[in-house]
């Protein structure tokens, strides 16, 4: 893994995305602090979510459109420099203007979008294809690290100067993403061979539907992200329904649920860890199956175990396991559509993929909001984790036909083209 850091380029890249997930977390976590803390409100801090939700999902798209029109790292960015301008409005105090904070946070949700699509779909060019997953594994890192430091002084700042200081952390992690984009780029260009060539020759729009109907033609795109929307449904389960089940299950406070929350973050940092020294010896196809199941099954043993037991040390050591799977299918399915997907349509795929995420966490949570005081909590959350189990099982079946037709395909293309003894067609992991 220090190896793949060392790289020219790549390791400036994981750096800004670093910086930009601290930041990010930041945000994250203060800001629904400070708008119940001054409204009092469940219901104006979940809008402050929904406005963020829906952005994703109506400009996720064309956000990932931009990654292929223009140079990606020069999109990353102006990006980060426009994450920090945004930010600038809550230097003020914003007190009975909450308005300022949703158009933050909605106007921050599409623009890391646009980051995270730029940054994934420059990826196989600052790496070898062996390298693939152990790159999206170090590069999943950063949620997990972000989720730790942003997370930890996003919740200590907010309780020191309003809105103040948090933008100020917000903004400076922000400045350091662009400078470290900006070094990573002359680096990069200068390691590769193939420079990125934006397509240019069609209108903005033509060149978004052309995406969005490539999308539908890839077979193997179309599995992930039906695998991928499984996950989204069952992800906006829990986010509604883990505090209920926290308080009515296991009749704990709202300690336990930020303490679960946070140990969480540890676990994706040690399967981050893991996947990138495993790296070339797992498939994109292993990574989704058996990371969705194992999450599955954890969290069936989480939801049913007050019926055995309701020690906190216990569920604090099951949600840290459970962080590792889910980076593992994280990685998995990046790499999916990294290997399935034409470099100048990655952007693209990108976009669609965190589109249709965040529709289907949308769809989760809507119907979290409905059955959870209607059912069982314990019920619901069990649905959750059969949604998982469902997820693995697509990638399982659904991406191994895909996976032996192109190894025939390439085993035929090689024979055909009557390769000499020197090169060698590496078989997709």
């Amino acid at each position: 893994m220090w190896t793949l850091l060392r790289r020219p380029g790549f390791g400036l890249i994981w750096a800004a995305g670093l910086s930009s997930s601290v930041a990010s977390w930041l945000l994250l976590t203060g800001l629904p602090i400070y708008v119940f803390g001054v409204t009092g409100s469940a219901l104006t801090t979940s809008a402050v979510f929904l406005v963020e939700l829906l952005c994703g999902i109506t400009l996720g798209s064309f956000a990932g459109a931009l990654a292929d029109r223009l140079d990606r790292f020069w999109l990353m960015s102006c990006v980060a420099v426009l994450q920090a301008a945004v930010v600038i409005p809550l230097l003020g105090r914003p007190d009975h203007r909450l308005w300022i904070i949703s158009l933050v946070a909605g106007a921050q949700a599409v623009l890391t979008q646009t980051f995270d699509s730029a940054r994934n779909a420059a990826l196989p060019r600052l790496v070898d294809p062996a390298q693939l997953i152990r790159a999206n594994s170090v590069v999943a890192l950063n949620s997990s690290v972000g989720r730790l430091v942003g997370g930890s002084l996003g919740g200590f700042a907010i309780t020191r100067d309003g809105t103040r200081y948090l933008a100020v952390g917000a903004v400076l992690a922000f400045a350091i993403t662009a400078a470290l984009i900006a070094t990573g780029r002359r680096a990069a260009h200068h390691a590769t061979a193939r420079p990125t060539t934006p397509d240019r020759t069609s209108s903005f729009l033509t060149a978004w539907r052309h995406g969005l109907t490539a999308m539908l033609r890839n077979r193997t795109v179309r599995v992930t992200i039906v695998s991928v929307a499984l996950g989204g449904i069952a992800q906006g389960l829990f986010v509604v329904l883990f505090v209920v089940f926290v308080s009515r299950a296991l009749h704990a406070d709202g300690t336990l649920t930020g303490v679960l929350r946070g140990v969480q973050a540890i676990g994706g940092v040690a399967g981050g860890l893991i996947v990138g020294m495993l790296g070339a010896r797992l498939s994109p196809r292993l990574l989704m199956s058996v990371g969705a199941t194992t999450f599955a099954l954890i969290s069936l043993v989480i939801w049913n175990g007050p019926a055995l037991t309701r020690q906190p040390e216990w569920y604090i050591g099951l949600f840290i396991l459970v962080g590792a799977p889910g980076i593992a299918y994280a990685s998995g399915a990046f790499a999916q559509i990294q290997q399935s997907v034409p470099d100048a349509e990655l952007g693209r795929a990108f976009g669609v993929y965190y589109a249709i995420f965040n529709a289907s966490q949308g769809l989760g949570m809507a119907a979290a909001g409905l059955l959870g005081d209607v059912l069982s909590v314990v019920l619901v959350l069990n649905v959750q984790a059969l949604l998982y189990l469902t997820s693995g099982a697509v990638a399982h079946v659904g991406l191994r036909p895909v996976r032996r037709q192109r190894a025939a395909a390439r085993q035929r293309a090689t024979i055909g083209s009557r390769l000499s003894p020197g090169v060698e067609d590496t078989p997709q992991m």
